[in-house]
């Protein structure tokens, strides 16, 4: 929707020159010609109309071919006003920028061109519209498939606005037929570092990215069969000519190949989705097969199960932003975090695993805000999410709004892992505690830990959906729980003065003395 000054300005010319003014004519048998009427005559019209979207053409028709009142002239603002109306409603996740440029690009320039007019009546509450929106976007709101979420929401659901963005990128370059960077925008969503597996929009983008591998498969196994076709038929042509466009075709085609190999190499260091030269084997084979490759291993994957773990997933980043001060949070917290491990225990070993890490981490902070919500005043701060042991939950005592089976199935999960006596080593499968009063970022390092190191049964980076996970990757942070780094803890202070200061004053005191005697009877001297 982002338009340029200049584009803007162009358009802007085009109305006050009378290019957007539109005539209908509609002649007996029924066609119809959309244009300008340029000149009349009492037995004919001369009109300059659309042959096709793209092509103009002239004529002059006779008034007998044109339908009784088959003749319907426009006015300007009733033209301009058909391609305003495609900018309102708004799209998704627009900027304030976008918004403003709107108003002062394409909707103020109207009212000043046309003001009284019924158009500018509607065109005046298209901008107090734009205006409202771009005023929600910067309280911090944002507007996700035609629903306003305020500040808060819009927190819990960043990682779906994330992957909402990244797929709308997708979509768009499928339907330039840009296959290639579909793909690499689909290559965004299944980085596990990211956590955009989780999202409730990943399920969504792999059957749309079928599609586009499907027909990615097609054409390029055409360009497969074609390639010595197009080869012979380059070889035959050059042979034809003679000097000077020899010489001239043959650099055209090194520079061609020259300016496609460096933008080759340069793909091939970041992706597997390059761009292939329909004259290069060795650049279509390759890509072939990793379509193939790639739309077999989506085919593998349970989407009915991906996004029945992910919506409880999404309950349960929502219910996270509140459940440390709302039972009723907590409560669905806890539900979800139950129904998220069901419909996961259907998917694959390599997506259980990832789901195990996700939930795992969930386990830990409402384990937290269980020992917080239910805390009586006075009460120490439990121990940070993370550290074992201590929620009602996980000692299989439901806590007061949860369901019996909820906080059963919650205990089960969770082991009712003891909590280590201090100084002792935690116990394997145990979170280390974080800095006391803080909870701990799901995934995060803890305070002392070297980084890419975890401790002993830490919960890892959870794994992508359908693959196998190399190593360790750091788990996406949680909308709104940024971890505040450890701040060092001070050195507690001694009450009254020790022995030992007492001798090192008086030491100093003497010292001092006798410097000052030192430097008094040196001066008496000179």
């Amino acid at each position: 929707m982002k338009l340029s000054r200049s584009q803007s300005a162009v358009f802007a010319l085009a109305c006050s020159a009378g290019f957007l003014h539109a005539d209908i004519v509609t002649l007996k048998d029924g066609k119809k010609l959309e244009g300008n009427i340029t000149a009349e005559t009492p037995t004919s019209i001369h009109m300059r109309y659309r042959l096709t979207p793209k092509i103009w053409d002239d004529k002059d028709i006779p008034r007998s071919e044109i339908a009784e009142g088959g003749i319907l002239k426009q006015k300007p603002e009733e033209v301009e006003i058909l391609e305003l109306r495609k900018y309102v409603p708004t799209g998704d996740l627009q900027s304030a920028e976008q918004y403003e440029q709107l108003i002062q690009d394409r909707l103020r320039p109207f009212l000043n061109r046309y003001p009284g007019t019924k158009e500018a009546a509607e065109v005046e509450k298209m901008v107090k519209d734009v205006q409202e929106e771009k005023e929600k976007v910067v309280a911090g709101g944002a507007k996700l498939e035609g629903k306003w979420l305020t500040r808060e929401e819009a927190k819990a659901e960043s990682l779906n606005i994330k992957a909402y963005a990244i797929r709308a990128a997708m979509l768009a370059k499928r339907e330039a037929k840009d296959y290639s960077g579909a793909l690499k925008e689909f290559d965004k969503l299944t980085d596990p570092r990211s956590g955009y597996p989780a999202s409730v929009y990943y399920p969504k983008a792999v059957e749309e990215i079928l599609t586009v591998l499907t027909t990615y498969e097609k054409q390029l196994t055409q360009m497969i069969q074609d390639q010595p076709t197009l080869q012979r038929l380059r070889e035959e042509g050059e042979k034809k000519l003679i000097e000077p466009d020899l010489s001239r075709f043959k650099d055209a085609i090194k520079r061609e190949k020259e300016n496609w190999l460096a933008n080759y190499d340069q793909e091939r260091k970041s992706t597997k989705w390059y761009t292939p030269n329909k004259y290069e084997l060795e650049s279509l084979k390759p890509l072939a097969k990793s379509v193939t490759e790639e739309k077999d291993r989506l085919k593998d994957l349970d989407l009915g199960v991906i996004t029945k773990a992910n919506e409880a997933i999404a309950r349960l980043m929502r219910a996270d932003a509140k459940a440390g001060k709302d039972k009723a949070e907590l409560a669905k917290m806890g539900e979800a975090i139950v129904e998220g491990e069901a419909a996961a225990g259907g998917a694959n070993a390599k997506s259980i695993e990832f789901y195990r890490a996700v939930f795992s981490n969930y386990r830990q902070r409402h384990a937290y805000f269980s020992q917080q919500v239910n805390a009586t005043p006075g009460q120490p701060q439990p121990a940070a999410a993370g550290a074992a042991g201590g929620s009602s939950a996980i000692a299989g005592t439901a806590t007061p709004g949860m369901d019996d089976k909820v906080a059963a199935a919650l205990a089960a999960a969770a082991a009712g892992t003891p909590a280590p006596a201090p100084g002792a080593a935690p116990a394997p499968g145990a979170m280390p505690a974080t800095q006391p009063g803080y909870p701990a970022q799901p995934g995060g390092v803890p305070p002392g830990t070297a980084p890419g190191a975890y401790p002993q049964g830490q919960p890892q980076q959870p794994q992508q959906p359908g693959y196998a996970q190399p190593g360790y990757a750091q788990q996406p942070q949680q909308p709104g729980y940024a971890q505040p780094p450890a701040a060092p803890m001070p050195a507690p202070e001694e009450e009254g003065m020790s022995t030992m200061n007492m001798i090192l004053i008086g030491i100093g005191i003497v010292a001092v003395v006798l410097l000052l005697a030192l430097l008094g009877g040196g001066k008496k001297k000179k």
